[in-house]
């Protein structure tokens, strides 16, 4: 992602809250539910939880909520079967992304029960975030994760990967890697949010290949790590256009501050850089890294992807040694199609 894809995140920090709806969070929830004893399961089909409006603690927060719709961007999550991690999400509202403060919220989990589960309590801060500590399912898999306003009910939605160590993954840039610029996204939005001006239905246009790309890694066991340098308030969006587009379902990560969203190693690139070494603090194998940007072929060298797994497509193709592609991925589907199959396949 380069400085005309941040340019126009900065442009638009506010507008995405259109897209939350009260009391569901699906984009973020679809999938295909699974129980058993399987090695490797998805537990998505429960559905957000629903639970019933209380009363906020404070009534400046009844008002906010009243006022605009809700938007509580939860960002996905990783970690070992078993082990404790902490989960962070925002709770805003409106346009203008007007933060919940001081208001209980709750955690739940889908582990392919038949119905969400509630698992944690927490208040937010003066920043509307709240922090929870959750434990990974025993069993390895994907699991729809959700937090709810205790004052109405409404929800946010994410998933929890639970990777053991030695899991192999591969890693994607978004804009400019799979749409054909950075301008994409922020044309995309900003048609979205003036829909009563144009026709509303603008889609960022996407490389060829791409969806092909991540579906062929899917199938041989490899989940997906899309890390990209968009802003926190595009993460439904973001996971949206994923959907729709037909790409391989996986973790989504985006910036949670907005000065990481700046084209540079010290922005956009230590962002990705440190994201990258969590993954490998983790025990994770990342097997295959795509990019388009400068900061991105710094990134995955910072976090020893050898530039012959990193493939760069666009005006930077090639750089630093990387494995050049022009103008389509098909070119990259020969070495997916003839690559052994994961050792720890995630399906």
């Amino acid at each position: 992602m380069n400085a005309s894809c941040c340019l126009g995140s900065a442009l638009l920090l506010g507008l995405s809250a259109c897209n939350a709806a009260r009391g569901t969070a699906g984009d973020a929830a679809a999938g295909h539910g699974s129980a058993g004893d399987r090695s490797y399961r998805v537990c998505a089909d429960a559905g957000a939880p629903r639970p019933s409006a209380g009363r906020f603690r404070h009534d400046r927060s009844a008002l906010i909520a009243a006022a605009a719709h809700p938007l509580h961007p939860v960002q996905d999550h990783f970690g070992a079967p078993g082990s404790t991690i902490s989960v962070e999400a925002k709770f805003t509202y409106g346009r203008a992304g007007k933060d919940l403060e001081d208001e209980p919220v709750q955690l739940w989990l889908d582990d392919c029960s038949g119905a969400a589960k509630a698992l944690a309590r927490a208040s937010t801060d003066s920043d509307g975030r709240a922090r929870f500590e959750l434990t990974v399912p025993p069993v390895a898999g994907e699991y729809a994760l959700y937090v709810s306003v205790d004052g109405d009910g409404s929800t946010g939605a994410a998933r929890l990967f639970a990777w053991p160590r030695g899991m192999q993954i591969v890693v994607s840039d978004i804009d400019g890697t799979l749409t054909t610029s950075d301008d994409e996204v922020s044309i995309d939005v900003l048609d979205e949010m003036f829909e009563d001006l144009r026709d509303g239905d603008y889609v960022a246009a996407a490389y060829p290949q791409g969806p092909e790309l991540t579906q062929m890694w899917r199938a041989k066991g490899y989940p997906l790590v899309y890390l990209t340098g968009r802003p926190y308030w595009l993460l439904d969006h973001t996971r949206a256009w994923l959907r729709d587009g037909g790409y391989a379902p996986g973790l989504v990560r985006t910036t949670d501050r907005h000065r990481d969203v700046l084209p540079t190693e010290s922005g956009v690139g230590g962002f990705k850089a440190a994201f990258l070494q969590q993954l490998r603090d983790a025990g994770y194998d990342i097997v295959a890294a795509y990019g388009n940007a400068t900061t991105d072929v710094w990134a995955y060298a910072q976090a020893s992807i050898p530039p012959a797994q990193t493939f760069i497509i666009g005006p930077h193709a090639g750089a630093g040694g990387t494995v050049a592609i022009q103008s389509d991925w098909r070119a990259a589907l020969p070495l997916v199609r003839d690559h052994a199959a994961a050792t720890t396949p995630a399906r």
